[in-house]
C-alpha cells in the first residue's frame, strides 16, 4: 500500500489529526503506536472495511461521493464554493481543483472509486431507511436555527425530536447520538464548557459573547422536530422559512428575477446566513446581492425598492444566532432596515436640492453614507447621482 494515494493523504496529517480521522471513521486502530504504522493501518482499515466507514459519514458526503461514482472514477465535476468542505475532501479522499474562484472541480480517484462504488448506494439507502439521515437533518437544523448551545442543551432539543419520532428508547438515541458524524463534527469547548456550533460557524465565542447585549431573551425560541429538519435539510445549502408569508414573497420575486434551480437555493442560502450580522457591513451588504446583480434586468426604482424590501421583509423574519433563534421581528431588534425614500433628509434634498451639496463625495462601490450598509451606487447614489 506504500504507493497508495490514500496512504499519501494520511501521511500529511499530524498524529493528532489523524486520531480526529481515525475517531470520525470510527476505526479500531490503536492510539498508541508510531505514525508510521499508524496510517498504514487506518488505511488498511479505509480499504478493506468500507461498509463501515461509510456509515460514520454524513449524508452531504455520501450523496456527493454517489455523485461522483456515477460521474466515474477520475471525471471531474464542477461545484459551486460550499461554506465548509466535505470530510472526504479534508481527509484527502477526494480530489478537487480550486484554481477557478468562481467554482471548484472535485472527483473521485480510481483508487477510491473501486473500493466505494459497489457499497455507497447501498449505504445511503440504509442510512436512509434507519432514520439516520432524519436524526441528522434535525441535529443540523437545531444547530442551524440557534447557532451555538450547550452540549446539555443540545441533547434536550434533540430528545424533543426523538420523542418525536418514536424510533429508539431513550438510551439507544444517546449513544447513536454520541456517535453520529454531525456530534463529532460540531463538538466544541468554549471556556471549558462542551458545546456544539453550526457547521460554518468560525467564531462561535463571538455569538456567545454578543448574546450579552440582549439579556431580555431568556431561553432558546421554541421550534417543532418538523421546522428542526426543514432548517437541516438540504446540507449544506440549508434554508429555512420559505412556506410563510416573507418567504413566499421572495421564492416568487427570486423566480421572477430569473433565478432557478441551484442558483436559486444558493441565493436563499446566502440571504439567511448573511443576515446573521455577525461578520460585518460586507455580509449586510450581500444580503441583498440577489437583487443587485439583477438590477439591470429591473426596469423602474419603485421594482428595485419593492424586491429590495421584500428581501429585507424575509431576513427580518428569519431566527437569529446572536437572538438564539428569535426573529428580528420576534425580539424587535437587529432588524435589517432599509434608508426610506421619505426620511427627512430626502425631503429636504427634493424641496432645496442645494442640500445635496452637503452630502460628503462618495466613490460608486464605497459604503453610502446613509448606513444602511449597501453600496453608494445601489443606494442614495442612484438618484443624487
Amino acid at each position: 500500500m506504500r504507493d497508495s494515494i490514500i496512504i499519501t493523504a494520511l501521511g500529511n496529517f499530524h498524529k493528532v489529526d489523524l486520531e480526529d480521522i481515525r475517531h470520525f471513521f470510527g476505526a479500531d486502530v490503536p492510539r498508541h503506536i508510531r505514525k508510521s504504522e499508524f496510517v498504514e493501518k487506518l488505511g488498511a482499515f479505509i480499504v478493506e472495511r468500507p461498509r463501515e466507514w461509510l456509515g460514520n459519514m454524513l449524508e452531504r458526503d455520501l450523496r456527493l461521493l454517489l455523485t461522483l461514482v456515477e460521474a466515474g472514477p477520475e471525471v471531474p465535476v464542477t461545484m459551486e464554493y460550499p461554506d465548509y468542505p466535505t470530510v472526504l475532501e479534508t481527509v484527502g479522499l477526494l480530489r478537487t481543483d480550486v484554481s477557478n474562484e468562481d467554482y471548484k472541480e472535485i472527483w473521485v480517484p480510481k483508487e477510491v472509486y473501486d473500493i466505494v462504488s459497489p457499497h455507497i448506494a447501498t449505504v445511503i439507502a440504509e442510512r436512509e431507511e434507519d432514520g439516520a439521515f432524519e436524526m441528522e437533518r434535525a441535529a443540523f437544523g437545531y444547530l442551524n436555527l440557534y447557532g451555538v448551545m450547550t452540549v446539555d442543551e443540545f441533547y434536550e432539543k434533540m430528545l424533543s425530536y426523538n420523542e418525536w419520532a418514536g424510533r429508539w428508547d431513550v438510551e439507544s438515541f444517546t449513544r447513536r447520538l454520541a456517535a453520529s458524524p454531525v456530534f463529532k463534527l460540531c463538538r466544541i469547548d468554549l471556556d471549558g464548557e462542551p458545546c456544539v456550533a453550526a457547521p460554518g460557524i468560525y467564531e462561535p465565542s463571538k455569538i456567545i459573547s454578543g448574546r450579552k447585549d440582549y439579556p431580555d431573551l431568556g431561553g432558546f425560541r421554541d421550534f417543532t422536530p418538523e421546522q428542526a429538519i426543514e432548517a437541516g435539510s438540504g446540507s449544506p445549502e440549508f434554508v429555512f422559512g420559505l412556506g410563510s408569508e416573507e418567504g413566499k414573497s421572495l421564492v416568487e420575486m427570486l423566480l421572477n428575477l430569473g433565478y432557478s434551480g441551484k442558483e436559486l437555493v444558493l441565493e436563499e442560502h446566502d440571504i439567511w446566513m448573511n443576515s446573521q450580522m455577525i461578520w460585518g457591513d460586507d455580509a449586510t451588504e450581500e444580503i441583498f446581492g440577489c437583487v443587485s446583480d439583477r438590477q439591470d434586468d429591473i426596469e423602474t426604482f419603485e421594482d428595485y425598492n419593492a424586491c429590495m424590501e421584500i428581501v429585507a421583509a424575509y431576513a427580518n423574519s428569519l431566527p437569529k444566532w446572536l437572538l438564539k433563534g428569535y426573529s428580528p421581528n420576534e425580539a424587535n431588534c437587529l432588524k435589517v432596515i432599509l434608508q426610506s425614500e421619505d426620511e427627512p433628509t430626502m425631503d429636504l434634498i427634493r424641496r432645496n436640492p442645494y442640500m445635496s451639496l452637503y452630502i460628503p463625495p462618495v466613490q460608486g462601490d464605497e459604503p453610502c453614507p446613509c448606513g444602511s450598509g449597501l453600496s453608494y451606487r445601489l443606494c442614495h447614489g442612484r438618484n443624487l447621482n
